[in-house]
């Protein structure tokens, strides 16, 4: 339930903004239960969750008067104990979105025991999200659990295969100093090539050729750069840029 003086996040979608996060306090609960808190809301935010730092729904928020504390949710435990089940599904996946929020927040935190907690709550409700798993093995990767990491990403991958579970994984086995499967993992992330951007891919194909070089197969690595060295060449990043092609002639010269 929540508390005064408490850290609290509305969630929304204001002026078309998708899924913006805005973060204050619990100040006030009446004696209805209705919650008061500062955290930015307006008419876009209305009926998007209002999140305790453990990603916990504590309410839903009803809107608020911009530039004013006047902020208000009604406390989860009252929608929870509304009758009917309509809309199942929706809401199986609006929850497993606060939880990735929630991840999101801890991990600009650095807070990544707390990220592991949240994930695993919502692993325990959700045992076959993908997506929570993939988050789960992020968090254990920052922790440098590597075994529970990779155990992680597998059954990401297995629920469903995705470019950046494999590219997780991938990084994991070459941490474990794993080279074979690490070069499989990265192979298979830019094979699927799902909605990245070239940020994403020019690193995966960066990581393949670094692994090429410590493989020995030269061609391949010079490969590899030149296709990192183009992904970041078209998203502008001139420092991974002149990075890559300076791998290229390391890597070239004799």
């Amino acid at each position: 339930s929540p508390k005064i003086g408490q850290k609290a996040y509305a969630i929304g979608d204001p002026k078309g903004l998708e899924r913006s996060l805005s973060d204050g306090i619990v100040s006030r609960i009446d004696g209805s239960g209705l919650i008061q808190f500062t955290a930015t809301a307006s008419f876009g935010s209305s009926g998007g969750p209002l999140l305790n730092e453990d990603g916990q729904v504590i309410g839903i928020v009803q809107g608020g008067n911009p530039g004013t504390n006047l902020n208000f949710a009604i406390p989860a435990a009252a929608i929870n104990n509304l009758p009917g089940r309509r809309g199942l599904v929706a809401q199986q996946r609006q929850q497993i979105g606060h939880y990735t929020l929630a991840r999101n927040l801890q991990f600009r935190q650095g807070n990544y025991q707390k990220m592991l907690t949240i994930l695993n709550e919502g692993i325990r409700r959700y045992p076959n999200n993908a997506v929570l798993y993939l988050n789960r093995g992020t968090a254990r990767s920052s922790l440098r659990d590597y075994q529970g990491a990779k155990s992680d990403y597998s059954r990401s991958i297995e629920l469903n295969p995705t470019s950046l579970a494999y590219s997780n994984r991938a990084q994991v086995y070459t941490i474990l100093k794993q080279q074979q499967p690490a070069l499989e993992d990265f192979t298979a992330a830019i094979t699927l090539n799902q909605g990245w951007g070239g940020s994403n891919i020019g690193a995966a194909f960066y990581d393949r050729g670094e692994l090429q070089v410590k493989l020995g197969n030269t061609k391949s690595a010079i490969s590899d750069f030149k296709q990192a060295a183009k992904f970041y060449q078209q998203i502008g990043n001139s420092e991974r840029y002149r990075t890559a092609l300076d791998r290229i002639t390391l890597i070239s010269a004799p």
